[in-house]
This record gives structure tokens, C-alpha cells and sequence, in this order.
């Protein structure tokens, strides 16, 4: 295998690697801000839902006696189709209302697992409580009455495979557009490499030849100018060496 060969291979390994690397790390980037996007979003819908329900036991209502309770949970879940369901908790872990297909596939199965979610909701700092697992992502706010304790928990889950669709259109998109210009690059640096190692690996092909008969039976001075005067002085010294050992073994 020629040392030019070589080159090309390791040149040619290292722009494809680079070039994945970069559609894989503008991939990952996009797929987290389009989520960050998302929970964003679904954060404002469930302080909507939130709101309203502390409006309406503020009337003085417990909360599974608020009328509003269910329409407010069935608004959210039509505002997008990609919504599997919203619940209301209470703080016991106990589903009062809910709204969507699939509005308690993603609760844990039992209350007192539930209840764990509120108690992290009620200890949020910024209001909203948040996770994400294979298939959803879970975004929730504690609803507190007239006197600010939590009593309840507005849970909304969101299809994941949306979201999977949309970083996957993207994904296409950069490739189509990306792609053609990219492979171009790398078809001209290969062009460019081919111009430049071409010369050097056959200056490297001409230095090993010339080496592998320096000391061989029949020699042939190189047509290169440098690595004939090269050989003259390799071969003088070859020489001197010769008489220096029959020298010594003279005396």
C-alpha cells in the first residue's frame, strides 16, 4: 500500500468524521431547543389552567366542586393535537378531572406516587414542574387556594413523537441543504489533496527505491538530481567505512 494512499485514506477519514460530527452536534442542538421550545409553551398553558382554576375556587369552592374544572382541562387539551390529556390532581394523588385519550397513561399507578409529583410541583421554585420520559413530556403547576397552600396539581402530557418528527424534518432539511454543498467541499479538498500528495508520494516512492539499491548488487544512480548527489555522498561514505574496517583489521 503506497504512502500516497495512505494520506488520502487518513485525509479523507478525517473530513468525513468531522463533517458527521457537525451535522450530529447541529442535530442534538436543535432537537434540545426545540424542546426547551416546547416545555416553554406548555409551561404558559399549564399557568393558564392553573389560573383559571384558582379563580374558580376562590369563589370559595373546594376543588372537586369547581364547576369550571373540567371545561378549563378539556380547553387546554383541544388547543393542540399533539396533547395526549390533562388531569387535575389533588394533593392526595387522586385524578378529580381530566381531559384526552390518554390523560393518565404517563401517571405513575399508584396515589401515593402521584402524590410525590405534587408534593415536588408544590416545592418548585419557579412555579411549573417538569419531566420528561420516552413517550411524553410532562409539564404541571400546583393550584393553591385563596390562602396560597397547594392544593392541587394541573398535569399536561405532550406526544413525544412530535416533537421527534419535527427534529426529524429537520434533520432531512440539513441534509438536503447541507449536504450537496458539503459533499462539493470535500470533493475539492480531495481534488486539492490529490495535487499536493501526488508529487510527494512520488518523491517518496523515487527515495525508496533509491535506498532499497543503494545497496544491492547492481546499482543505478537516481535520475533525481538530489538524490543522486544524495547517493554520491552515501556511497563515498560507504567506502570510507570499507577502508576503515579493512584498516583495522590489518593491524
Amino acid at each position: 500500500m503506497s504512502l500516497f494512499f495512505k494520506l488520502g485514506a487518513a485525509t479523507a477519514a478525517i473530513l468525513c468524521f468531522s463533517i458527521a460530527l457537525i451535522v450530529l452536534l447541529n442535530y442534538a442542538k436543535f432537537e434540545t431547543t426545540l424542546g426547551e421550545l416546547q416545555r416553554s409553551r406548555l409551561r404558559v398553558l399549564a399557568l393558564d389552567a392553573k389560573a383559571s382554576t384558582e379563580a374558580a375556587i376562590d369563589l370559595g369552592l373546594a376543588l372537586p366542586a369547581a364547576r369550571d374544572a373540567q371545561q378549563i382541562v378539556t380547553r387546554v387539551s383541544d388547543m393542540d393535537p399533539d396533547i395526549r390529556g390533562v388531569v387535575i390532581l389533588d394533593r392526595r394523588g387522586t385524578v378529580l378531572f381530566q381531559s384526552g385519550l390518554h390523560a393518565t397513561t404517563h401517571l405513575p399507578g399508584s396515589a401515593r406516587e402521584r402524590a410525590v409529583w405534587f408534593e415536588e410541583a408544590a416545592a418548585s421554585r419557579d412555579g411549573t414542574w417538569n419531566r420528561t420520559d420516552s413517550t411524553a413530556l410532562l409539564v404541571g403547576a400546583p393550584i393553591l387556594n385563596p390562602f396560597s397552600q397547594p392544593v392541587g396539581f394541573v398535569l399536561i402530557a405532550y406526544d413525544r413523537r412530535a416533537l421527534d418528527a419535527r427534529a426529524s424534518a429537520f434533520l432531512h432539511t440539513f441534509a438536503r441543504q447541507a449536504l450537496w454543498p458539503l459533499g462539493c467541499g470535500f470533493t475539492l479538498v480531495c481534488a486539492l489533496m490529490w495535487g499536493l500528495l501526488k508529487p510527494m508520494g512520488q518523491r517518496f516512492q523515487a527515495m525508496e527505491k533509491t535506498f532499497r539499491g543503494m545497496e544491492g548488487p547492481e546499482h543505478t544512480a537516481p535520475a533525481d538530481e538530489e538524490l543522486r548527489a544524495f547517493d554520491a555522498r552515501y556511497r563515498d561514505a560507504s567506502q570510507a567505512l570499507t577502508r576503515a574496517e579493512k584498516s583495522l583489521e590489518g593491524t
